[in-house]
């Protein structure tokens, strides 16, 4: 029963605010009101395909050439998966995770493709922190093109506005490996993940100045610190280093010679794409990101990538960045480069973001999955509980049986 009253508060305390926000701001034409109903799993299908009613956006342009992939599916009751020495149908998964859309990839065909919640082919869904690794791409980029002269410069050799700060001083590698060493966390602390958002969605903060005055914790490169400002920090380097905006660079760099169909990227008040989120995107396109990765990054016959980029993206940089078990037995996936790991990888790396949006690259067995969710229901019926990483990981894994013929 106190936990029954304390999310009724919770509740409470959101809607209240929610209401309070919606009656004495004027929004213009953003219904940024819509965020305090990211705590209904119900709502989330419609809000995370039309993200563009909460927060500003860039259109990213559909490619002039964009990649075609042939169909070849399996009917969703031949697919199984194995988890704990037992058989399941797919649609048990899909169920059990509130999938909205599941699709495989293998020698550039669709080998399953599965929409539900009001989706289709066509939706542009919301990837939240998978955005993350699109933008570490455009950094492996970059160091290819000769931008960025090495991973071990510091953050302000590129991004003048954190010249002086404990950012400006940390190395682009640290950063990538979300190992900064910056006194902020997500989830403790003043100002949390909550004030993040807040100032910079409700109030108009530019992001790049919120993330410049947050102070050092620890020296950089000693631990493992998931947080959204190193992510922004990354997209502030590569404007330095392309001198152009952010979203130019993606268009420039990937959107166009990747292929890529036509997507939104959500802006901070002063009109820059964040970096570790709010990119909207067809569920074919994140799997399309896959799929690259699978080719070697090699865009209109040219590597875009060095040969050991696939290394450093498939692989943790130290020993804190390692797949674990925590205190309460929980499985905790291992870090990179903005990617996770697995347990047990093996030339696997994931894209991950809130609320269960996943992409899943195996460039070993060369197949790719690619999920849209809508997360966990905050109050859940007894005995019904949400996928394991380990059985969101045993899942993917199955897929092969079906991708590869």
């Amino acid at each position: 029963m106190k936990k029954l009253a304390k999310w009724v508060l919770v509740i409470l305390s959101i809607l209240l605010v929610g209401f309070a926000v919606r009656l004495f701001k004027p929004w213009d034409d953003l219904q940024s009101w819509r965020w305090y109903t990211l705590a209904l799993e119900s709502s989330r299908a419609d809000l995370f395909t039309h993200w563009e009613v909460i927060q500003p956006h860039s259109q990213l342009l559909v490619s002039s050439r964009p990649r075609v992939y042939r169909r070849n599916t399996r009917a969703l009751d031949q697919v199984t998966y194995e988890f704990e020495g037992q058989t399941y149908p797919l649609s048990h998964y899909l169920a059990k995770a509130n999938v909205s859309g599941f699709m495989v990839l293998c020698d550039g065909e669709v080998r399953l493709e599965f929409y539900a919640k009001g989706l289709n082919a066509q939706s542009r869904n919301h990837i939240w922190s998978a955005t993350k690794s699109f933008t570490s791409t455009l950094i492996g980029m970059a160091l290819y093109d000769g931008k960025i002269a090495s991973l071990d410069d510091p953050v302000e050799k590129y991004a003048l506005q954190f010249k002086g700060t404990a950012y400006g001083e940390a190395s682009i590698r640290h950063v990538m490996m979300m190992s900064s060493g910056i006194d902020y966390d997500h989830f403790e602390g003043s100002p949390d993940r909550n004030d993040m958002y807040w100032d910079i969605m409700q109030s108009g903060a530019d992001f790049d100045a919120w993330a410049a005055v947050l102070p050092r914790r620890v020296p950089a490169g000693t631990d493992f610190n998931y947080i959204a400002t190193d992510t922004q920090v990354l997209s502030a380097v590569l404007r330095g280093a392309y001198n152009k905006s952010y979203i130019d660079i993606v268009q420039e760099q990937l959107w166009e010679p990747g292929g890529f169909g036509a997507a939104r990227w959500g802006l901070d008040a002063s009109g820059n794409p964040m970096g570790h989120c709010c990119l909207s995107l067809r569920l074919q396109d994140f799997a399309n990101l896959g799929q690259l990765y699978l080719d070697d990054l090699v865009l209109d016959g040219q590597p875009t990538v060095s040969s050991d980029w696939f290394e450093m993206v498939a692989n943790a940089q130290a020993p804190f960045q390692e797949p674990h078990e925590d205190e309460e037995s929980m499985l905790r996936e291992g870090y990179s480069f903005q990617f996770w790991l697995p347990e047990n990888y093996d030339q696997e790396f994931i894209a991950a973001g809130a609320f269960g949006q996943y992409l899943w690259i195996d460039r070993k067995r060369n197949f790719v999955v690619a999920q849209f969710s809508t997360g966990q229901a905050m109050f859940m019926t007894q005995g019904q509980s949400g996928a394991s990483p380990r059985e969101r990981e045993a899942v993917m894994r199955s897929m092969s049986q079906f991708a590869i013929p």
